[in-house]
């Protein structure tokens, strides 16, 4: 049995003070504990958790309802995703999407992720994060694998006039879209797949065949982009040498540091829904408009801002499942880093793949 811990509870608002002590004392109920409530003289509450039966409990007093009492969350996300087409594409305007079709969550992230102070996360809440990270590697080796297949020999290859008048041995797959309106008509797809993962993100099943059939799509979209900064990156004219696996390993790097520093702080990063709403639609228009300046120097400064949104993105998305998550969807929750991590990995690898004059 737990041995107890104690806290004070004082954020300014009584009504949401009172609604995390009820959630706090339904949790500690299931350990075998039970909550003592003291009011404080300047405000907020001393809260006791001890064994059943140690002491007579304590209640909070029943929240009363008043004019203007915040209904739902404090910045949590409502409807099918947040600041973003319901689609929850790709690109930069689809990374916005959440895909996890969250609905309103108390004022408190701890209590709404099963962490009360001075206790570990909640056995379901572990269990469901496996889940998540379970379909998310899961669908990202399925990228990787397509990519892969898609940007090599392995299937053949077939010679390709290059503008100069030159010709190239490109990859069967890769030789029909090299091409900018078939990028476009690419991107499109994986749009449209991603709109309909998103859709049926709960159905059992479906869901789980949507999610790898996106990660399938992903890798294909992303193939050409990839043969190219290979043959850069061989013939030494790219920043990078191998523009394809620093990109990767930098994606891993700061996926991972994203995700421990979420786990280990329990930081709360809502606040940043407004930013990065606006951010993401200017970063959309901005990548369209790549496709008409066609300048080196523009598209790379693209590329490095859509970056850094982008991990901004990760943040937000990472910190929103580990502690607001209603803990139904971990299918939605893994595209919705699928999508992340597939933005982050194609800016990265815009950068690596600049002139190295």
């Amino acid at each position: 049995m737990s041995t107890g811990w104690e806290t004070t509870i004082n954020t300014g608002n009584p009504q949401q003070d009172q609604a995390t002590i009820q959630a706090w004392q339904q949790q500690v109920a299931a350990q075998g504990l039970s909550l003592q409530v003291t009011p404080m003289p300047q405000g907020g509450y001393h809260v006791k958790a001890v064994p059943m039966g140690a002491q007579p409990m304590q209640s909070a007093p029943a929240p009363q309802q008043s004019y203007g009492a915040p209904q739902g969350g404090y910045g949590a996300p409502q409807g099918g995703g947040y600041g973003a087409p319901a689609a929850g594409g790709v690109f930069a305007a689809a990374g916005a999407a959440m895909n996890t079709n969250p609905s309103a969550q108390p004022w408190n992230a701890n209590a709404a992720a099963g962490i009360a102070p001075g206790q570990s996360m909640s056995l379901d809440k572990v269990k469901y994060l496996r889940k998540v990270y379970g379909l998310l590697g899961g669908s990202a080796g399925v990228a990787i694998l397509v990519g892969w297949l898609a940007s090599s020999t392995v299937l053949g290859t077939t010679e390709v006039t290059t503008p100069h008048g030159g010709s190239l041995d490109v990859p069967v797959l890769v030789a029909p879209f090299l091409s900018g309106a078939m990028q476009l008509v690419l991107f499109g797809i994986l749009f449209a797949s991603t709109f309909v993962a998103s859709w049926v993100s709960k159905v059992r099943v479906v869901n789980v065949v949507a999610l790898f059939s996106v990660g399938a799509l992903l890798g294909f979209q992303l193939a050409p982009m990839v043969w190219y900064a290979n043959l850069l990156g061989a013939a030494n004219v790219s920043a990078s040498a191998a523009p394809v696996r620093d990109a990767g390993i930098m994606t891993l790097a700061v996926f991972g540091g994203i995700t421990g520093y979420v786990f280990v702080t329990k930081k709360d990063f809502s606040y940043m829904k407004g930013f990065l709403s606006m951010a993401v639609w200017a970063l959309f228009a901005a990548c369209l408009l790549t496709f008409v300046f066609q300048s080196e120097v523009f598209s790379l400064a693209v590329a490095g801002i859509g970056a850094l949104i982008t991990m901004a993105m990760l943040l937000y998305v990472t910190s929103y499942i580990f502690r607001n998550s209603e803990m139904d969807d971990p299918v939605g929750d893994a595209l919705a880093l699928l999508v992340q991590l597939r933005n982050l990995f194609m800016f990265l690898l815009r950068l690596f793949m600049s002139s190295r004059d």
